[in-house]
């Protein structure tokens, strides 16, 4: 087993679940780990059967997905908040369906892979392809936990959910928010929306000139560079989508003037907002867009009621009077 060294910023943690509700506090107990021994970014690798069937009919798995993303991102941020590491950057991404390989991405200049004694072999593999194609060899650091891992039985094909018999994809689906310094709610509410398109994601950037009424707005990123935060996180999370994200100066963007757009992700919060986004198309003569809706999280909720929205959830709000206060 390799020591861990100060310079490990970036490491990769594999994870292999045999369906999407079969996460355990040991899990859990692996990502708080790695969490505590990186020190600038975590990229979780999940490998799910289960994902697959769910790929032509994303909504089928609209539950099981975000739960088993919100369970993952707030296990990870819960650990960085109380590590005082609440910039720390987590990122959860679906193996197969991201469409690349992630052990080979020149972006995220891995230094270490992490993973328990039972991932150890396909850690190693990892490493066989790296050397392939030419790429340097990554330290392997197995991870030692106090939970016993979960006994894994062979999933039988009948006991995996498969999807439904009319499958509902959308090529064109929108999304919007602000944004600011990218946390686990936002890649929750992106990956959701990638995960039910087909062919192009829109995503609305909310414009600097929208926001001067904002909290701690000294501490507020540019428009280019939350466009860019997107960007890179949706190409990040899976490769083969048109993304087009643009700066939006009103509440509806591109949403009301694109006809092709199908469907729209939202926030519990913002849901009044979608449906006067469906008003606005209708006066036009569009079709209503279909509305799918994530929860909202905390640092250490992955689903808040509606009388704890406003106090508790992650926000980037809160990020930045942090900053202020270091300022």
């Amino acid at each position: 087993m390799l020591s861990m060294s100060s310079t490990n910023h970036s490491a990769l943690l594999h994870i292999s679940l045999p369906t999407l509700s079969s996460i355990t506090d040991y899990h859990k107990e692996l990502i708080n780990s790695s969490v505590v021994q990186a020190t600038n970014l975590l990229t979780i690798l999940v490998s799910c059967p289960e994902l697959d069937y769910y790929i032509n009919d994303p909504l089928a798995g609209w539950t099981q997905v975000q739960n088993l993303l919100s369970t993952l991102y707030v296990s990870g941020t819960k650990t960085a908040f109380e590590t005082d590491k609440p910039f720390f950057n987590i990122d959860v991404i679906f193996e197969n369906w991201c469409g690349y390989q992630v052990e080979l991405s020149n972006d995220r200049q891995f230094d270490v892979l992490f993973g328990t004694i039972n991932e150890k072999e396909r850690l190693q593999l990892f490493n066989e392809t790296r050397k392939k194609f030419s790429l340097s060899e990554l330290p392997i650091y197995i991870l030692e936990l106090k939970m016993q891992p979960p006994s894994i039985e062979p999933i039988a094909s009948n006991e995996i959910s498969l999807p439904l018999s009319n499958p509902k994809t959308f090529d064109h689906v929108a999304v919007g928010g602000t944004f600011d310094h990218l946390h686990a709610g936002h890649k929750i509410l992106l990956t959701m929306t990638a995960w039910i398109t087909g062919k192009r994601l829109i995503c609305g950037v909310t414009d600097d000139i929208m926001l001067r009424n904002k909290k701690f707005k000294e501490q507020l990123e540019s428009i280019d560079t939350r466009i860019t935060g997107v960007r890179q996180f949706l190409e990040t999370i899976r490769r083969g989508l048109n993304y087009e994200v643009v700066p939006i100066y009103d509440a509806y963007g591109p949403t009301i003037i694109d006809a092709e757009i199908q469907a729209i992700v939202v926030s519990q919060e913002t849901n009044s907002g979608a449906n006067s986004i469906n008003d606005e198309r209708v006066k036009k003569g569009f079709q209503p867009l279909h509305i799918s809706i994530i929860e909202v999280i905390s640092s250490s909720n992955p689903s808040l009621s509606k009388d704890d929205l406003k106090n508790l959830k992650l926000s980037s709000t809160y990020l930045r009077g942090l900053l202020c206060k270091k300022d």
